[in-house]
């Protein structure tokens, strides 16, 4: 039973919550002058803490870079034992981000995965990776060269729907995501924006707008993946900004799982000199 729990939450990880955790290294749009933004959620499963997610962020007028750390709870290492460290930096070019390089390493228990991906300007991506327990290539539908082309990181594809946000364009896209691993499209849909209540979890208080998010695989999956979200398994990221004249970052995120509900707080900020922190986090 356990060996049966303990596939069923990886296989959620490296899905839509993998994009989440693993890539939920928010940011916000680039301006004149480089700004420095540092986030940092904590993360729940079913009431219970599950890990960390910080995030730096520096962004200039032309350029960005987002490095990330996240690591689960000690308290859990008998069952899940993940981390995961991940870097982009990448160019700005009227109002849009394009990675240059995207780097990854991750290890779940004993198998430590290392992803390098390099960027061309013809939109070509060159990928390296390694890992201490390979695993036949059939195992994993098999990813279009040609769908490669002009992808983005996870990271980049955060930044984009942030900056969507704080343009007033809204979060409805389709974004183009390989990750190393796995190719696929995220489809977002905004939802009405709803008022957000002080907790001891969160910095924020206030409305933020919520963006529906929806993978569409196109390859690099199990080819015997039996794990499927229920329609009632709503995946929803809602953004707001936690200052005053603020920048608009992600700041909430509730998925229903079999585990139980699965909640991301902000529950530290920092923006320039303005610094923010939950009960908790104190």
């Amino acid at each position: 039973m356990l060996a049966i729990q303990n596939r069923r939450i990886r296989q959620f990880f490296r899905t839509e919550a993998l994009f989440f955790l693993a890539s939920v290294f928010l940011s916000q749009h680039a301006v004149a002058a480089e700004k420095e933004t540092d986030l940092y959620y904590s993360v729940y499963l079913g009431g219970l803490y599950l890990g960390s997610i910080e995030t730096e962020v520096r962004q200039g007028e032309g350029s960005y870079k987002i490095e990330s750390a996240a690591n689960t709870n000690e308290a859990f290492n008998w069952v899940i034992n993940w981390f995961a460290r991940g870097e982009t930096e990448g160019f700005v070019d009227l109002g849009k981000f394009f990675p240059r390089q995207h780097q990854h390493k991750s290890a779940w228990n004993k198998n430590v995965r290392t992803v390098t991906l390099d960027y061309a300007k013809s939109g070509e991506v060159r990928v390296q990776k390694t890992s201490t327990r390979p695993e036949p290539e059939k195992k994993y539908t098999s990813i279009d060269p040609d769908s490669l082309v002009n992808s983005i990181d996870p990271m980049t594809a955060i930044l984009t729907m942030s900056n969507r946000l704080d343009r007033g364009e809204g979060c409805d896209a389709q974004l183009p995501v390989f990750d190393g691993h796995r190719r696929y499209d995220v489809q977002l849909t905004e939802k009405p924006a709803k008022y957000f209540k002080s907790s001891r979890y969160s910095v924020f208080e206030g409305r933020a707008v919520g963006c529906k998010i929806e993978i569409v695989k196109k390859g690099g999956f199990p080819v015997d993946q039996d794990h499927q979200r229920n329609a009632d398994q709503e995946l929803v990221i809602w953004a707001g900004s936690p200052i005053d004249g603020g920048h608009i970052v992600p700041v909430r995120m509730q998925v229903e799982t079999q585990f139980g509900a699965m909640e991301l707080h902000l529950d530290r900020y920092r923006e320039g000199s303005q610094e923010l922190a939950s009960h908790n986090a104190q």
